[in-house]
């Protein structure tokens, strides 16, 4: 059960990433990476507040902090890799 934060902050990150990009406008996608990076760390720190087991046991908030931040910037590189595999998909394809 300890190692359950991470990937739940990175779903998590990823979905409300996906939600923004598609119900706001093309000028403010560029704050998506901050935005998520935010709310990773909102939801790192109510992780170590409600149960401290589920942030591998930390021992102090600004840790807790840290690894939801990073957690959700993650999912922006989740995003682009997901975008390069199913863009080389769709190449392969032409190319046939």
């Amino acid at each position: 059960m300890e190692n359950v934060s991470v990937p739940i902050i990175v779903i998590v990150c990823y979905l409300f990433g996906e939600l923004y990009k598609g119900v706001c406008k093309e000028n403010t996608r560029k704050l998506i990476p901050i935005i998520v990076a935010i709310l990773g760390g909102i939801m790192g720190v109510v992780m170590y507040l409600t149960n401290k087991e589920l942030m591998f046991n930390v021992s102090n908030i600004w840790t807790a902090l840290l690894i939801g931040i990073v957690s959700g910037v993650s999912s922006t590189g989740t995003n682009q890799i997901i975008k390069k595999i199913f863009k080389k998909e769709e190449g392969e394809k032409e190319n046939e």
